[in-house]
């Protein structure tokens, strides 16, 4: 049943079907026309002329038939036969003249001038011939709103000679927000459906390119849609009294105040106050660049400040207090390298734009957008997050910045620096910063620990990558923005994401409830496994780590309860900022050459790569079948590293050229297929992958040396990590053969402790890799407290013990009588040897309190993951109860603006009228959807909306009912 396999059997009837159309067809034998019947032979002396409609059918027509239907329909092409084959004409050339006055309807009186007036149509170019209306209606008003009228929008305003329909503006707008089609490839498809050869300059019709016209109209009409959904012409003040913002569509999802928030939302019990906090993510884009053009006029944005984009007069103003100001630092091994990427601005007006979006719902926010001019600076970034909160009434905002650790540092500082306007009432905001989940990993361990959103009071399972994926969808508007005016790049790209915008506010009817699913399976397995975990502890013990955890939640100095102790050596992130310093001190002696960017920063990237490669082989290892959703993410993850590998290449030609040079020797001994490699599995060429040679002539000075102290450094935290894994192993290991019984228990406790054991395993090929790279620099001898790390070096003490010989007395146990007893059994000590791992530097000393390190580190990430999906269900119902309020709230609004602008014509005032009753049905309509498709899908799911016991028998408010209120 393959169509195309059924097609390709009868394609030349297909052919020929299309070719019977070049002749009379079946009206050869006795041609006629279809309206009045008369005969038009060809074979007379004086034939008559024949012509057909491409848009009105194939049937054939005489002059004044085709004249007289087509009186209303100017823009239909012809076809005349000229004795051996048809050819297009139009309808000028055959006489035609249209009235431009009563809707097309022949005007009793028109005026006496004849106009030609060039027409962009959905169906082509054309060139009419028109008289507007000379009657008293036609005299009421302008030669302009006479063309308004007709639906015809006019080039110019004095004498135009060409206009583009309503339809075809509406058309082109639509394919350029969504398939991001220019004005040109547009009007270039036009010219040749009017005329195959007109793109070649040869053309057998008369008509222009009327390129630069069609490209103004439709920003114009663009601009005049934006503002007429916005309800900006039902306001009394009307367009000139548009505010900052007020013509970008919302997020529907996200709360303000006022509209979609219950009136006591600010009496809220406070531990429930983050179902109304704000959840921004913040970020530059440097794919939207903008070009500096030759003899360019002023063309400002037609409504500069009214949507996306701050307000550019003010804007400008600010940046010029800053104009010598740094790039945001960080501590991102790859920053240094991005940074260089966007000074290149030579030739650019602008090097990309900073951008704000509700992190959760992937929406643009009212004047989130602004213009860099030089990077990622501290003046641009404030004043943009600044402006998209101007009027918040909200009392918690979470912003996540993939450069959050140094932005947030003085941000209070930098705030009083704003201009008044914009300036933030942080004494009565409470705003904390985070960073993105994927972006986290490229971050110093130090940093993220103390900057993760898994950790954060309030956020749920919000991942901060929401920007991305706006970014995503944004970009390819930047192939033809780039060239534009700066204007008119603002008003494309403002239409481009009011459209993004309202596409995800609709996609809220099928994301919500599926995500709501997701999460309540997800929280019920996550409230089972700290269950678990929480078996095990004493409840004395689980309250000291709340407390710690109270005690970071308040201020971040405090120790972080969620990471385990320095064991003595140094940190990751310790090391890398020792080196740091040693080679700043040796550039100041003039010892060591600047590069921009420092050797350290370069191996912690490349470091980060590996790691990055080793979870996604991880990840496809441990399972047999991948669904199609982790199949996407695991895609994601491979963009991601593909983008930081080429960036790592050109950190490689500058500290290790030798690598480059290895690099494309070994690729030309490959075959060209070969070199496809997925991104998990490309060699890196880090220094400890070259020969000595190689390190002598092909690696800078000290480069090898610094990679030797990182990777001891590596291996020494892996296995710090790796004994709090195993000392968390043993516990649960007792714990589950002491207490549990029955198959549904041992099955939870055996995939808590899977687990943790995968998470061990993952510091063993962390520290594997690390010693490997180590003996290539240094040699087996140099460092031998770091042996090669068996399989059976990772047990620990009474492993053995509790787990097998403990389970086999239960098996010894069945089947015996009652008074049987298992044989006592008694551990081997003068046989069992103490693995390496627990003698090896950095060992704590106390064994006992090294365990309760580990577990508290477990406990205490175990209960962040469940209050973290049992905020996510929170949220999750909260939104959607928002988004329908936000439809009524909307409905009630344009029935309100029924009745507007008295004083007004009564025409006008009518059409008002009809619009905000339309736009008002629409949002009922969708109100009434959404809630009966919600109730549905609720009602199936309400059985799991019981109210749960959490943290030590405490009651969770159900927020949620049986259906949506």
């Amino acid at each position: 049943d393959d169509p195309m396999a059924q097609w390709r059997n009868v394609k030349q009837v297909f052919l020929d079907a299309m070719l019977r159309r070049e002749g009379f067809g079946d009206t050869m034998e006795v041609p006629e026309c279809a309206h009045c019947e008369k005969s038009l032979r060809m074979d007379r002396a004086e034939p008559e002329r024949v012509f057909r409609c491409t848009q009105c059918g194939v049937f054939l027509q005489c002059l004044e038939c085709c004249l007289q239907h087509h009186r209303h329909s100017p823009f239909h092409f012809l076809e005349e036969w000229q004795g051996q084959f048809w050819q297009k004409v139009t309808l000028k050339s055959i006489g035609l003249v249209y009235h431009v006055g009563h809707g097309g309807r022949q005007c009793r009186t028109p005026a006496a001038q004849t106009y030609s007036m060039l027409v962009v149509d959905t169906s082509g170019i054309h060139d009419v011939k028109f008289q507007y209306c000379g009657c008293s209606v036609g005299r009421q008003m302008s030669n302009i709103g006479l063309l308004m009228r007709n639906g015809w929008y006019p080039a110019s305003l004095t004498d135009p000679s060409t206009c583009a329909t309503f339809k075809v503006l509406d058309l082109f707008r639509l394919l350029n927000v969504i398939g991001n089609v220019n004005a040109h490839d547009f009007m270039t498809a036009l010219e040749r459906l009017t005329d195959a050869l007109a793109s070649t300059g040869i053309r057998w019709l008369a008509v222009s390119d009327p390129y630069k016209a069609f490209s103004r109209m439709a920003r114009q009409f663009a601009f005049l849609q934006r503002a007429r959904r916005a309800g900006r012409a039902h306001d009394a003040a009307k367009l000139a009294a548009t505010k900052r913002g007020e013509m970008m569509v919302i997020c529907w999802a996200c709360p303000y105040d006022g509209r979609n928030l219950p009136p006591d939302w600010r009496d809220v019990d406070p531990k429930y106050r983050f179902l109304y906090m704000l959840i921004l993510a913040l970020d530059a884009n440097f794919k939207l660049k903008n070009r500096l053009r030759a003899n360019e006029q002023y063309d400002p944005s037609l409504g500069p400040g009214w949507g996306a984009f701050v307000e550019p007069t003010a804007y400008r103003e600010h940046l010029k207090n800053y104009v010598g100001e740094s790039d945001i630092s960080t501590c991102i091994a790859f920053a240094a390298l991005l940074q260089k990427d966007t000074r290149l601005t030579t030739g650019l007006r602008t090097s990309g734009v900073g951008g704000c979006v509700c992190a959760r719902h992937e929406c643009v926010r009212p004047n989130g957008l602004g213009d860099l001019q030089k990077g990622e600076r501290y003046a641009n970034m404030d004043y943009i997050i600044m402006s998209c909160l101007v009027g918040c009434a909200l009392t918690m905002i979470t912003i996540s910045y993939d450069i959050a650790c140094q932005w947030k540092k003085n941000l209070r500082t930098r705030n009083e620096k704003l201009p008044e306007e914009i300036r933030l009432d942080l004494d009565n905001l409470e705003v904390q910063c985070s960073l993105p989940v994927w972006h986290a990993s490229s971050h110093e361990k130090e940093c993220n620990n103390q900057n993760s959103l898994n950790v954060l009071v309030g956020v749920g399972k919000s991942d901060g990558e929401g920007i991305e994926r706006t970014w995503a969808d944004i970009n390819p508007a930047s192939y033809h923005t780039k060239e534009m005016g700066i204007g008119n790049r603002a008003d494309t790209l403002e239409d481009k994401i009011n459209s993004h915008n309202f596409m995800k506010n609709l996609g809220h009817y099928d994301a919500l409830p599926r995500k709501l699913l997701v999460a309540l399976a997800e929280r019920t397995r996550q409230v089972e496994a700290f269950t678990e975990v929480s078996k095990t502890i004493s409840k004395e013990v689980r309250l000291v780590w709340q407390a710690q955890i109270d005690a970071f939640v308040r201020n971040h100095d405090e120790p972080n309860p969620y990471v385990l102790p320095n064991s003595g050596g140094l940190t990751e992130a310790e090391m890398c900022l020792s080196l740091k310093r040693e080679e700043e001190e040796e550039v100041r002696q003039g010892t060591r050459r600047l590069y921009g960017t420092s050797a350290t920063a370069f191996l912690s990237a490349g470091i980060q790569l590996e790691d990055a490669q080793r979870r996604i082989r991880t990840e496809l290892g441990e399972r047999a079948l991948v669904t199609a959703d982790r199949a996407s993410k695991i895609h994601e993850r491979r963009l991601a590293l593909m983008v930081k590998l080429a960036k790592f290449r050109k950190l490689q030609a500058v500290f290790t050229p030798g690598a480059i040079r290895t690099m494309e020797v070994d690729e030309a001994g490959l075959d060209a297929e070969a070199l496809d490699v997925k991104a998990e599995l490309i060699q890196l060429y880090m220094p400890s992958d070259l020969s000595s040679v190689e390190h002598e002539v092909g690696c800078l000075h000290g480069v090898v040396v610094l990679e030797r102290r990182l990777r001891e450094n590596q291996c020494h935290n892996a296995l710090v990590h790796l004994r709090g894994h195993l000392h968390t192993k043993r516990h649960l290991i007792g714990f589950r053969d002491t207490h549990i019984t029955g198959q549904v228990k041992a099955t939870k406790a055996r995939t808590l402790i899977a687990q943790v054991g995968e998470r061990a395993d993952a510091c063993v090929g962390r520290y594997n890799h690390a010693r490997l790279a180590l003996t290539r620099i240094a040699g087996a001898d140099f460092a031998p407290h770091f042996k090669p790390l068996k399989p059976a070096d990772i047990t620990l003490d009474g492993e053995e013990e509790t787990s097998d010989t403990a389970a086999r007395k239960k098996l010894a146990m069945i089947g015996k009588g009652k008074g049987a007893r298992a044989p006592r059994h008694v551990a081997g000590t003068s046989k069992k040897v103490l693995s390496w791992i627990w003698t090896a530097a950095g060992a704590l000393e106390d064994e006992e309190q090294a365990l309760h390190e580990s577990l508290r580190v477990e406990w205490c990430r175990a209960k962040a993951r469940k209050r973290r999906w049992e905020e996510e269900v929170l949220i999750l119902r909260e939104e959607m109860r928002r988004v329908l309020r936000y439809l009524e709230w909307q409905y009630a609004w344009w029935l309100a603006r029924v009745s507007v602008r008295e004083g007004e014509h009564a025409e006008l005032r009518a059409g008002l009228a009809a619009y905000a009753r339309r736009q008002a049905d629409m949002y009922k309509g969708l109100e009434q959807h959404f809630r009966e498709a919600w109730s549905q899908s609720i009602g199936s799911i309400a059985a799991t909306m019981v109210t749960e016991e959490v943290e030590d028998g405490a009651d969770l408010v159900q927020l949620f009912g049986e259906g949506l209120s």
